[in-house]
């Protein structure tokens, strides 16, 4: 993925510098570079979050927030030199926010896992497990009316992990279609309606202290591949939403350091 970084145009700053001569530096103007590159580090970072972002007329969110894609930004600030500050990101989902995605047929990369079983019948089929956040959470939140059920429910727990895991089970929320829904739009998956809400069989679980809101769905080569084909995803212009969003106070913070040093030398500026 390409650095961000915003590109300031300062009056006279070829000259200024040559006024200057070698020996001198800009101090505030180099500050203020450095106080740059971390505000668009910091905004992004928190666009990549999940925030709803405002961008040329229009909102979206990331629906999807990892914190591998978090860490990266996190981590991808650079200064080539005392003039320039460059944010970046390596991660891959990252990538794919910003060019959108096709439809795609996730059933042949589940089943390929190593956690996926052979039944009687010869057949593959897998367990997934889905989280659910409560209301307000930036990832997979539940309905209000779902979470006040959830939160009665008792307690699930894991026997066992070896050979393989297996489980003590709590209560369960049972016939539950809230959040029912078919496939819309145009791509292969179109048309296909699942037979239960996403939260049918929702159970309660503690790990290490902390409340899990958990589903499991089966997944198998005769399970029909519509049904678990992602529907294609929008590009969202995260980086050029950052860039839109911070380049006026950005140029005020650059253009203020440059005008701070140019008093300090005797140049004018205020």
């Amino acid at each position: 993925m390409n650095p961000l970084s915003i590109e300031i145009q300062l009056p006279e700053f070829d000259s200024v510098l040559d006024r200057l001569g070698n020996g001198n530096k800009l101090p505030y103007t180099e500050a203020a570079v450095k106080e740059a590159a971390h505000l668009l580090q910091s905004t992004w970072v928190e666009y990549a979050s999940g925030v709803n972002v405002s961008y040329s007329g229009g909102t979206f969110r990331v629906g999807i927030q990892t914190g591998d894609y978090v860490r990266s930004i996190q981590n991808g600030l650079r200064f080539p030199d005392s003039m320039t500050g460059e944010v970046f990101s390596t991660s891959s989902h990252g990538e794919s926010i910003e060019s959108g995605q096709d439809s795609r047929d996730l059933k042949p990369k589940l089943l390929a896992s190593p956690k996926a079983k052979t039944g009687k019948n010869g057949k593959k089929y897998i367990t997934v497990p889905f989280r659910h956040g409560a209301p307000g959470a930036a990832n997979n939140a539940m309905p209000g009316r779902i979470y006040d059920q959830a939160r009665q429910l008792s307690f699930s727990r894991v026997s066992s992990n070896l050979p393989t895991r297996t489980y003590d089970w709590g209560g369960r929320i049972k016939e539950e279609n809230t959040g029912q829904r078919s496939q819309a739009g145009a791509h292969p998956g179109a048309g296909h309606t699942w037979k239960s809400g996403p939260y049918q069989g929702m159970v309660r679980m503690n790990k290490q202290g902390q409340t899990q809101y958990l589903t499991f769905r089966r997944i198998s080569e005769n399970s029909p591949a519509a049904a678990w084909r992602r529907p294609p995803t929008k590009p969202k212009p995260i980086r050029d939403a950052v860039i839109e969003n911070t380049r006026e106070q950005i140029e005020g913070m650059i253009t203020q350091g440059f005008q701070q040093d140019m008093a300090a030398a005797g140049l004018g500026g205020g």
